[in-house]
């Protein structure tokens, strides 16, 4: 005997599909709280290797504003995102492009040096690191990686400006400027023919 067919309501089917969503949103939101204690105890656990991140980098921006308030946070990023941790380094005013700048070339040599997990042997900054930058602070930028760089297995690669290195010297001087700049240059890029430009050629790139 034939019987008579089963017929499965279309409310049914959205009650399953939102009660499954459901169970994977619980299980999203206890995996989160279940990595956020875990990101908790190991900042705790970090507090050593943290402090000295935090005075690595502030010895660092002394150098440039012996007098400005520094700082650099680490914190655990337990809001609904991907981000696991929140880093924010600071420095007073560094609204300030020239600041700013500074900010981050510091940033930058406390990952390379001080930072764990990581394979990175070199840093390299454009020109534009240099921009808005006072010219005591372009010559003391240079001290301090020269100073940083020397005797390690590391790199330092910038590209810079004339307008940039004249200011730069002539807060250096001849001699040091020659030790640090002239001495370390390993190429020298014009725009007077397409063969002194970075490529060897002229490249035209046109928006469309």
């Amino acid at each position: 005997m034939i019987g008579k067919p089963i017929h499965i309501s279309k409310a049914a089917h959205l009650y399953d599909g939102e009660t499954e969503y459901k169970e994977k949103l619980l299980e999203i939101e206890k995996d989160q709280i279940e990595q956020s204690e875990i990101t908790d105890e190991y900042l705790k656990e970090m507090q050593s290797e943290i402090g000295e991140l935090r005075n690595y980098s502030r010895n660092l921006v002394k150098r440039f504003y012996p007098y400005s308030v520094t700082g650099l946070i680490i914190e655990n990023n337990d809001r609904d995102n991907l981000q696991r941790f929140d880093i924010d380094a600071k420095i007073e005013s560094d609204n300030s492009d020239g600041i700013n700048n500074v900010k981050i070339f510091c940033c930058d040599l406390t990952v390379l040096f001080k930072g764990q997990n990581h394979n990175m042997n070199f840093v390299f900054h454009d020109s534009r690191l240099f921009d808005g930058i006072d010219e005591r602070q372009k010559a003391e930028l240079v001290k301090v990686f020269s100073e940083q760089f020397s005797n390690t297995d590391k790199q330092y690669i910038a590209s810079v400006n004339q307008n940039q290195l004249t200011e730069i010297y002539n807060i250096l001087g001849d001699d040091l400027y020659k030790k640090i700049i002239e001495d370390n240059t390993v190429l020298v890029l014009t725009d007077e023919d397409s063969s002194e430009k970075l490529l060897g050629i002229q490249v035209d790139i046109e928006d469309k």
